[in-house]
């Protein structure tokens, strides 16, 4: 079965469009009041909790769901002017918080992130991926600050987490920096004092302090507010720092991972991060190279999904070696999330067999033209290149037995493209052995 999601949420049309966002990669349960929620948490993988309920508070679960279920994850949604409360709730363990109206599409993915694989599924069969976890072992039992770039769906944060398991730490605190609120940005990371704004009736400490003796994990660094960044380095340097509101030094020995899929020299060139932070984060940096470029690792990848998606859905999932070729040949812009995006969808709409023509409708077009692919059909002039594209195609089926992904690899074109040009051409099938255009030669009369 796919993993079921408990919506904590009295609205019923929120509810329902909660559930429709979610529906196809997970399975949904709602409840309507917090006692009902706290009935259904031991048949969830993860919870979406409102927090204002009309029997309680939605704070109020989530130490009850960290005593009987410590590794559930939880998504806090809160309404504007509640935002303080989702503080609060990170504070007491929830895994991130999204700001209502919900974008829809993002809370999909923050739930495929939070049940994505963990640590003990890293696959690394590539060069560049083997020595990126070669490098993560190497730092993970120091107390540097380790900087992970990549492009988006690299699996930055599995890697961090990988980091933290091996460094004997604890807790993992994880803040996603993108949706931290300006305003209330400095009060969740260092804490405040009582009085230190309206609304601050008692002192909190904040996300640095909760993590003493574990890991703080902020992901997407590039987002983090500009007027925040000092007081970040100067934690950094210094192991201390101000709780707002107070002019008390406190100190935490929290080891700092950050993320990004953003250029920060780009970004510090133009005035949005500061330079002298990008120098202390980069003590340690750690670069995921996208999928694009480890192409070692995508059937690994897959048939590690495939074993997922077997357990998940209780139903036999495989993959046709032309999808499989497919997998290979495609570019992946979204990385290694939309590999396992691709997979799960294919899953459930083949039926247990994945073939090529279940991914092909998946898959993101190609962009025209790319410069360093298609050189063989490109070669001919302008004139000649529909015959020479026509006879190259023919050629290459016929060196390949009919198999067009293999044709695909030797023209240098993904699957798709290959598809689209023998439709084109009116080229449906690979002719028959012996058969098509051939050269002229020296012997021919």
């Amino acid at each position: 079965m796919p993993p079921k999601i408990l919506i904590v949420e009295d609205n019923r049309k929120l509810a329902a469009l909660f559930a429709e966002a979610l529906a196809g990669r997970f399975e949904t349960e709602v409840a309507g009041t917090l006692r009902e929620g706290a009935r259904r948490l031991d048949r969830c993988d993860a919870l979406l909790l409102d927090l204002q309920l009309p029997d309680g508070d939605g704070l109020s679960l989530i130490p009850e769901a960290r005593r009987r279920r410590p590794g559930l994850p939880i998504i806090v949604a809160t309404a504007y002017g509640t935002v303080q409360k989702a503080v609060e709730a990170l504070r007491l363990g929830a895994q991130d918080f999204l700001e209502k109206p919900v974008d829809l599409t993002a809370l999909a993915r923050r739930f495929a992130d939070a049940l994505a694989p963990g640590p003990g599924g890293i696959v690394a069969e590539s060069p560049a991926m083997r020595r990126a976890m070669e490098l993560a072992g190497r730092v993970a039992g120091t107390a540097f600050p380790v900087l992970i770039l990549g492009e988006t769906g690299t699996g930055k944060e599995v890697i961090a987490r990988h980091i933290h398991t091996r460094s004997g730490r604890a807790p993992l605190v994880t803040l996603n920096c993108a949706s931290l609120p300006s305003e209330l940005a400095e009060s969740l990371l260092f804490g405040h004092v009582r009085g230190a704004f309206t609304g601050a009736v008692e002192a909190k400490e904040g996300l640095v302090a909760a993590a003493r003796g574990g890991t703080l994990f902020l992901d997407e660094i590039g987002d983090l507010p500009l007027p925040l960044q000092p007081k970040l380095l100067r934690f950094l340097d210094e192991g201390t720092f101000l709780p707002l509101g107070s002019t008390e030094a406190r100190t935490s020995d929290a080891r700092v991972i950050a993320a990004t899929n953003k250029d920060l020299r780009r970004e510090a060139a133009e005035g949005r991060f500061r330079e002298d932070l990008l120098f202390r984060l980069m003590a340690f940096p750690l670069e995921l190279e996208p999928l694009r470029r480890r192409p070692e690792d995508i059937l690994p990848l897959a048939r590690h999904r495939l074993a997922h998606l077997r357990q998940s859905l209780g139903t036999p999932v495989e993959l046709a070696d032309e999808a499989a070729d497919l997998l290979r040949t495609y570019t992946y812009p979204g990385n290694v999330r939309e590999l396992f995006n691709l997979l799960d969808r294919a899953a459930l709409l083949s039926g247990g067999r994945i073939q090529a023509d279940d991914l092909l409708p998946l898959m993101e077009a190609p962009p025209a033209a790319p410069p360093e692919a298609g050189e063989g059909l490109r070669a001919a002039g302008e004139a000649e290149r529909e015959r020479r594209e026509r006879e190259l195609i023919l050629e290459a089926l016929r060196a390949s037995g009919g198999n067009k992904a293999a044709a695909a690899r030797a023209l240098k074109v993904s699957y798709k493209t290959l598809l689209n040009k023998m439709k084109r051409l009116g080229l449906s099938e690979a002719p028959p052995a012996g058969t098509g255009p051939r050269r002229t030669t020296a012997t021919d009369g």
